[in-house]
């Protein structure tokens, strides 16, 4: 049983985290959140960037650098915001302002807002692959604007036919879609380039589940854990397969490697209790303690 909540770790600078939990083989959903943002940075790390190597000019312009740094820093995002505005009224054709600005659309979930700012960086470089690719994802992720999205990676893709992120971007909208082929050759070719993609292989495993090529899946999760055996998403997918090939017994033992890496994990759990019911036992219980209570 295999399904697919999607909060991820790294790439991102933002709240858009990608992590990937599969469910039931069948009934497979996800959600764009587990796309990359390759190209954005820590905000903090973008004003001392900003501070320390944009050419500034004259001393209003570093005035309001000052202050977006100033205000992030305290957390006053709206004034953040508005200094950052009075900056590029002083540079308009900084990019890396506009970059800044964007994330911190982002972070203030002023989603749309943000596509407008790599829309500028997109007008000033037309070749900067990175920022149609993380335009992509806001599109995607949090406007849900797929078709838009998907042109916005043929773009990045065009300019920068080599970028596994890309490939793998698009393979997840695809997979969203339905479009099991696509979204295959699309992640393949993220592999392709990126050997070491761990969760290139590991959604290449759960498209071929979803499409009953359950060998050609076990193969696909066996090389995500080969590249990252701490994949705990990937060994418990693994599980899932197995399942649904009623290896119970070997499914079992994949769920708990599953756990044993995030033993918090309710899904993986709930899986591994699946696994024991198909064996004819007894689930396992677990004790929650309330907040406070030893």
């Amino acid at each position: 049983m295999i399904d697919s909540n999607f909060q991820r770790k790294r790439y991102l600078t933002t709240d858009f985290h990608q992590d990937i939990r599969p469910q039931v083989i069948s009934t497979f959903t996800i959600t764009l959140d587990c796309m990359r943002l390759v190209s954005f940075m820590p905000l903090l790390v973008a004003v001392a960037l900003l501070s320390a190597t944009m050419p500034v000019q004259g001393e209003d312009a570093a005035y309001w650098l000052a202050q977006t740094s100033s205000d992030y820093q305290n957390g006053s995002y709206k004034l953040a915001l508005q200094d950052i505005d009075e900056y590029l009224a002083l540079n308009a054709t900084d990019p890396w302002a506009w970059n800044f600005k964007a994330n911190l659309q982002l972070k203030m979930k002023k989603y749309r807002d943000a596509v407008d700012s790599f829309d500028q960086i997109i007008s000033l470089n037309p070749s900067d692959a990175k920022a149609y690719n993380d335009r992509a994802l806001i599109l995607s992720g949090a406007l849900k604007q797929d078709q838009e999205a998907l042109d916005s990676l043929d773009q990045a893709l065009r300019i920068d036919p080599k970028s596994a992120s890309s490939w793998y971007n698009k393979g997840m909208i695809l997979e969203k879609q339905g479009d099991y082929e696509v979204a295959l050759q699309a992640f393949s070719e993220a592999t392709t380039i990126n050997p070491s993609l761990d969760e290139g292989w590991y959604r290449q495993g759960i498209v071929l589940a979803k499409s009953g090529r359950y060998n050609e899946s076990l193969q696909s999760l066996d090389q995500a854990i080969a590249v990252n055996s701490k994949n705990a998403d990937a060994w418990s997918a693994k599980g899932e397969v197995l399942m649904a090939q009623n290896s119970g017994q070997e499914a079992l033992a994949f769920f708990e490697k599953a756990l044993s890496l995030q033993p918090s994990n309710k899904d993986f759990q709930e899986k591994k209790n699946e696994a024991l019911a198909m064996l004819g036992q007894e689930p396992e219980k677990r004790i929650e303690f309330s907040e406070g209570k030893q």
